[in-house]
């Protein structure tokens, strides 16, 4: 994948080095669009593969739904290249296929401040801070992990 994406950089330096409508303009907007092609399908066959992992590993999953288009201001390409929309469905559909059982969380739920432990809202957490400790329970927590756990008890409340 980061190879196809290096190869379309230096495809489009070429391509605007070109004379626009001269034939070696457009044989480099066919390679262009054939690139495009093949990125897409290798990630789409990524997603094919990691839900069918997924499905095969797991009876419940819960998803958190999130703001795309807040993140791609954030992070820009970055966040497109992982298409995590496209992913969703995929992972519906097999999870469908598979019964097994698929829910999703608003983003709006409280998933990262809550400790997972006791439920002590932590309000002084920021993006910077990957691990904190708990000031009422102790437990020390890994962001994500906590994130995690939280995501799933709320997923497996939602009916």
């Amino acid at each position: 994948m980061k190879h196809s994406l290096n190869e379309l950089r230096s495809l489009n330096k070429a391509l605007s080095r070109k004379v626009k409508g001269s034939n070696g303009w457009w044989w480099c907007v066919r390679q262009i669009a054939r690139l495009y092609r093949k990125i897409s399908n290798q990630r789409k066959d990524f997603h094919w593969q990691l839900a069918s992992k997924l499905c095969k590993k797991f009876d419940t999953i819960v998803l958190e739904t999130l703001n795309i288009d807040g993140m791609k201001r954030l992070w820009g390409r970055k966040v497109s290249d992982l298409s995590f929309y496209q992913f969703v469905e995929i992972l519906r559909y097999k999870c469908q296929k598979h019964k097994r059982d698929f829910r999703q969380v608003d983003q709006w739920t409280a998933t990262t401040k809550p400790c997972s432990d006791c439920g002590f809202h932590n309000e002084n957490l920021t993006l910077n801070d990957r691990q904190w400790r708990c000031p009422k329970c102790g437990s020390h927590h890994d962001r994500d992990i906590n994130a995690a756990i939280n995501i799933l008890r709320a997923g497996i409340a939602v009916t």
